[in-house]
């Protein structure tokens, strides 16, 4: 499988991709159903205290009205009334039996005749609250049928009783209780629908559908980024989504810029690469000549001859980095057991530091090992030692010193010539690539080069200090275990 076809989308997911949602399947839908969903929970929690406070005032209202009835027997004579009267006063009321408690003592004031209760339940209406009346309005709800109400309640205002015990049937309060519930359940339906239709046309119109329209315009311009008419004009709104949408149109712009000037430059690299081959050739044909100028017998031949050497050598090392910086990537390092000094001297050679009259010092400890590849150590250190032979090229007695310590985990091997230093408008690209060297020809490549191989290998090439006495790099290179 080439790698155009391995990058390139499925049909069906890229149809998938560019569908729009469906409305029962996107965030509309989950957005209607969690808005129901928390408003029904919201009823559910105020349903039971709010059941309780019915139980407690259905029971307040039984009470009053058995009070209401006592009155009737208050102002009677002797406090005598007709089973008929009683029964009349007990059915009004809507309750079974009526009591005083007096000076310690408990008087019967109202009952049916054939009024029998088998299973009581005491509840005193003195100390309930709402809070407390939950558990009740529960037991309500699940009481048995023939369940007796034993109901105590504070006496009207003005009299010497202590409370007024009223009984009565469960079983209406169990029916009152049930009704208000369903009450309760349409009117929450109701509410919830109500109100999750309006917050769902709201969240669909104020961000559903503008997050929608964004999320199809991403997809739009991931087909085609470099398509300038698929930018997105973003809207008029001060909120989050305008701000958005202007962040994405400005993302796309940037993008489509940077993917023109990327093939630009990919067409651009492709033309050096295969101008810059042509022209090593060309630079190798110059290189035969110019060596056997080299070793003419007129020694004005011969000096010219050795310069136009120089000129050709920078010309091919020119050559020779661009195209390898024109690659897509080094390879992967190999790490070994590498002995410092001996690989800082082989480098030294290669570099020609030994065919000049200098001062060569190689003050690197003897037993100073270090974990590194050594392909890419080498042209490293030729690349940072033949930087140092030219910058002293016009010093009058050039001296290179190498030292190396070790710091934490790693040697630290610096590099120190004798040179004019760095330009101060190559400081700030002379590890960049293509950037401003501080060599005359340079491409601004080696230094880049280097850096990028010792970092690789978990290492670094910096440069420690330069001024007009010399410039001092450094590279960093992991100790051997």
């Amino acid at each position: 499988m080439d790698r155009q076809a391995a990058d390139s989308p499925d049909p069906q997911d890229q149809d998938r991709l560019q569908e729009p949602p469906r409305l029962w399947l996107g965030l509309p839908a989950r957005l209607l159903g969690l808005t129901i969903a928390f408003v029904m929970l919201a009823e559910i929690l105020i349903y039971f205290p709010s059941a309780a406070s019915y139980r407690l005032d259905w029971m307040n209202e039984r009470a009053q009205a058995a009070i209401t009835a006592s009155l009737a027997v208050e102002a009677a004579p002797d406090r005598m009334v007709t089973q008929d009267l009683a029964d009349e006063l007990l059915m009004y009321a809507e309750v079974q039996a009526i009591a005083v408690k007096r000076n310690g003592m408990r008087e019967l004031i109202l009952s049916r005749e054939d009024f029998m209760p088998e299973m009581l339940e005491t509840v005193d209406l003195r100390d309930q609250t709402v809070m407390n009346g939950m558990g009740g309005a529960l037991r309500s709800l699940t009481a048995p049928e023939d369940l007796t109400l034993r109901i105590l309640a504070a006496p009207r205002s003005g009299t010497d009783a202590e409370f007024i015990e009223v009984l009565l049937f469960h079983q209406p309060l169990k029916q009152a209780l049930i009704a208000y519930s369903w009450r309760i359940l349409g009117l929450s339906v109701l509410i919830s629908l109500i109100t999750a239709t309006l917050i769902y046309l709201s969240l669909l119109f104020i961000l559903v559908r503008p997050i929608r329209r964004l999320s199809r315009a991403m997809t739009r311009f991931r087909d085609d980024p470099q398509n300038a008419g698929l930018i997105t004009r973003p809207s008029a709104r001060r909120d989050e989504i305008g701000e958005a949408e202007r962040a994405f149109a400005d993302m796309q712009s940037d993008l489509r810029h940077a993917l023109v000037q990327r093939n630009r430059l990919a067409s651009l690299g492709a033309a050096v690469a295969r101008i810059s081959h042509d022209f090593r050739n060309i630079l190798a044909s110059a290189q035969l000549v110019s060596d056997r100028l080299a070793h003419e017998e007129d020694p004005r031949v011969r000096k010219m001859g050795e310069r136009l050497v120089r000129s050709v050598s920078r010309g091919v090392s020119l050559t020779e980095d661009t195209l390898k910086y024109g690659k897509a990537e080094e390879r992967t390092p190999s790490p070994g057991i590498l002995a410092l000094k001996a690989s800082v001297e082989d480098a030294a050679s290669d570099a020609g530091a030994f065919d000049r009259d200098m001062v060569w010092r190689n003050q690197i400890p003897d037993d100073a090992q270090i974990s590194f590849d050594p392909d890419h150590l080498h042209r490293i250190l030729v690349n940072l030692i033949r930087n140092g032979l030219h910058a002293m090229e016009r010093a009058r007695t050039p001296v290179m010193t190498v030292s190396a310590a070790q710091e934490g985990g790693d040697w630290v091997v610096t590099l120190a010539d004798e040179g004019g230093g760095v330009p101060e408008k190559a400081k700030k690209t002379l590890f960049r690539p293509f950037g401003a060297s501080g060599a005359n020809g340079g491409a601004g490549l080696g230094l880049s080069i280097a850096r990028e191989l010792a970092r690789a290998n978990g290492g670094d090439v910096v440069l420690v200090s330069t001024g007009p006495a010399g410039s001092v790099f450094a590279v960093r290179a992991p100790a051997a275990p």
